[in-house]
């Protein structure tokens, strides 16, 4: 395991590395969390401003960004359609990489998607703006355990759905 992450991965399109030693395609969890934590800075923000600040309604811009950022890099992983992925990979590239499955990261950011549409519907119902700083609380401690601890609960999540035979990281097996 010891490949060098590129901030690009061969074609361009595709989703994660390939890495000697393994049969499917990896993601580097050192970025993956620095991506996370870059949505953690921007699920602070957004709660300060709801709090301090509710007339500048951030959610419509935010929670757009946030669904888009979390389906490019679903789609088409960390780099290059990602803004966060993009700016995750750079901050760790001189990092060495930890390499892990990508279809649980995939799983929790479809899962991270949601919450923004969740946000974004709630907005558009003309839900209370309380509503909508709990579930960017939710964001904020799901992105905070990612970043800070290296536990990612969609992928726990989806290791206790699927039973993940490729997954390698201790917390997902039984």
């Amino acid at each position: 395991m010891a490949k060098a992450h590129t901030f690009l991965n061969r074609p361009w399109w595709t989703i994660g590395q390939e890495v000697p030693g393994f049969v499917t395609r990896r993601i580097n969890e050192t970025a993956t969390r620095g991506r996370a934590g870059l949505l953690n800075l921007i699920s602070a923000a957004t709660i300060v401003i709801l709090v301090f600040r509710p007339d500048l309604d951030p959610v419509p811009y935010v929670g757009t960004f946030v669904v888009a950022d979390m389906l490019a890099a679903a789609i088409f992983g960390l780099t290059p359609l990602s803004p966060t992925g993009v700016l995750g990979t750079l901050l760790t590239m001189r990092i060495a990489p930890v390499w892990k499955p990508f279809a649980p990261k995939r799983f929790a950011w479809l899962l991270g998607a949601s919450l923004g549409v969740t946000c974004l519907t709630m907005r558009a119902l003309g839900a209370p703006t309380s509503w909508m700083i709990g579930v960017v609380g939710v964001c904020f401690a799901l992105t905070w355990f990612e970043s800070v601890l290296g536990f990612c609960v969609g992928c726990w999540l989806y290791g206790r759905l699927r039973e993940c035979e490729d997954c390698d990281v201790p917390y997902l097996r039984s």
